[in-house]
């Protein structure tokens, strides 16, 4: 099988593949899910796979596809997630959810995050297989809840260590730098927190009682000011920076290769950034902790206009941690931080989510040194060493549970827009994570 006829191959399940709504954030999407399920069962055992299923009490189901070989070889456990975010048709130019090719690019929903991503690997394993040269033992774990930071995989990992065990464990769920290519090295941790507040169960007139009733937007608007910093991106909770380290040598030689910022801010379609002062953005979102505002809420946003004081408000806060920070203290003070500013005339309920930590992982390993070659002999130039903002809460529990680091290598582009509308997948750097993924489990 040539490999032109390999990414045909991919091509094709990738088009099955995109095709179901495996939206975990919504549960009128569970039959798209266990459609997923069943066409990915379906798949591995077609191709040698056993296959069975984990699952939580709150959660979708893990599929577990095992293949051995008679001799006695290492085993590579390949993580990925076969559920996808939300995508109505605002602003996609194509159906979200019919794989689509233009300009050189794959569309559609789930493209790199992260059906596209994995699947690179399975195709690959499969033709390896029927080839006769496969050089591992392969374990795959498919998961149907990262988007919504599946809260049981934790003590799912735990409970099923020893199905999980492997001597290497392989994620592909990002993004590489610019065209290059890369290793990720280190993960922010993260939670989200939810704070709604209420003057009242109903709302009120603005002409009747405009300017006597508090305005529940107005203080929610003043308590997030007074958590942030605009003008220097510093986070105004108390010990929140305690522990951070400054940053190595090491790390600052290897920031060095990264696009600048003025490359980036064209890349984001943005005119400026908010890094902290002193910080690039590479510097900022991978080795600095920081909160995010990710959602407020209130009143009435429809046509026309309600003249109304809403009776309740809520904000949504993204908090992204860095190694050496302590995390329930930090929670702790921002709860101390409301409960000193909120008046007493509002009720408030605060929901946050279970935290995870971040991860740092060692690049000096002998897996790590073979894997910056044969990323460099794939895409035809040395890869980065990439400090990475986002978290997969599943490497952490891979190395404290498992004992064992995570490579991450990436695979999707940097404009690739996972989560927001039009998410593609460039065909050259499709076709070089299939050449990457061959090296690596070929013998």
């Amino acid at each position: 099988m040539k490999h032109d006829s390999i990414f045909e191959q991919y091509e094709a399940l990738l088009s099955d593949y995109i095709a179901f709504k495996s939206i975990s954030t919504d549960p009128a999407y569970k039959g798209e899910i266990q459609k997923t399920v069943n066409w990915l069962k379906t798949l591995f055992i077609k191709n040698k796979f056993s296959v069975q299923f984990i699952q939580g009490p709150n959660t979708n189901p893990v599929l577990l596809a095992e293949y051995y070989q008679p001799d006695d070889l290492e085993t590579v456990l390949v993580y990925g997630h076969y559920d996808v975010q939300p995508a109505d048709n605002d602003g996609w130019i194509s159906d979200p959810f019919t794989l689509t090719e233009r300009d050189d690019r794959l569309y559609g929903r789930g493209v790199v995050d992260n059906k596209g991503q994995n699947l690179i690997h399975l195709v690959t394993i499969f033709d390896l297989i029927e080839k006769g040269e496969l050089k591992y033992n392969i374990k795959f774990m498919l998961e149907g809840n990262e988007e919504t930071g599946n809260q049981d995989m934790s003590d799912l990992v735990r409970q099923n260590a020893e199905l999980l065990k492997a001597d290497y464990y392989l994620v592909s769920d990002g993004e590489i730098v610019a065209d290059i290519p890369t290793l990720e090295v280190s993960l922010r941790g993260g939670m989200n927190v939810k704070l709604s507040i209420q003057i009242a169960k109903n709302d009120f007139h603005s002409g009747l009682c405009g300017g006597a009733v508090p305005n529940p937007i107005l203080f929610l608007a003043d308590f997030v000011s007074k958590l942030k910093n605009t003008e220097t991106g510093e986070v105004l909770i108390t010990d929140f920076y305690d522990g951070v380290s400054d940053m190595t040598a090491e790390q600052l030689e290897n920031l060095e290769r990264m696009p600048s910022d003025s490359e980036v801010i064209r890349m984001l379609g943005v005119k400026n950034l908010s890094s902290e002062l002193g910080q690039t953005f590479y510097s900022q979102v991978g080795l600095r902790p920081t909160i995010e505002f990710t959602g407020f809420g209130s009143g009435y946003t429809g046509e026309g206009f309600q003249n109304i004081i809403p009776g309740k408000a809520e904000v949504r806060i993204n908090f992204r941690f860095v190694a050496g920070q302590n995390i329930q203290r930090i929670y702790n003070n921002f709860l101390v931080r409301l409960r000193s500013l909120i008046p007493s005339y509002f009720e408030y309920i605060v929901e946050a989510t279970k935290p995870y930590g971040p991860v740092v992982v060692n690049s000096d390993s002998v897996i790590a040194k073979n894997t910056l070659n044969l990323l460099s002999d794939s895409y035809g130039k040395y890869p980065i060493i990439k400090y990475v903002g986002g978290g997969i809460p599943i490497v952490l529990d891979f190395k404290d549970t498992l004992g064992k680091d995570t490579l991450l290598v990436s695979l999707g582009n940097e404009d690739c827009n996972m989560h927001g509308a039009n998410e593609n997948f460039e065909l050259d750097l499709i076709k070089k994570g299939l050449k990457f993924s061959r090296s690596f489990f070929q013998k």
